[in-house]
């Protein structure tokens, strides 16, 4: 079953944090993110889907997005398994 969040994505160690929809995206500014969106977290296909753009962040998703993410929460061979 697909969980939506959002997320933003920080410079440092292009580490993700994803947070549920009721927290805005501007709790985050002071970690200074790249880039910044909305997720599907998706156990039972191991993906993280990245879409979208954050309004109080003035940010857009990236096209790595979905491919780092999902690295980060389910491991580098999901992440190669990704078409």
């Amino acid at each position: 079953m697909d969980q939506k969040h959002k997320y933003v994505r920080i410079e440092q160690y292009n580490q993700f944090i994803f947070f549920p929809m009721a927290i805005e995206h501007s709790v985050f500014a002071h970690l200074k993110p790249i880039s910044a969106g909305f997720c599907y977290l998706n156990s039972g296909n191991e993906i993280v889907k990245c879409h979208g753009d954050s309004y109080s962040l003035r940010l857009k998703s990236h096209e790595d997005d979905t491919k780092l993410a999902t690295k980060q929460v389910y491991g580098i061979d999901a992440m190669l398994a990704i078409v």
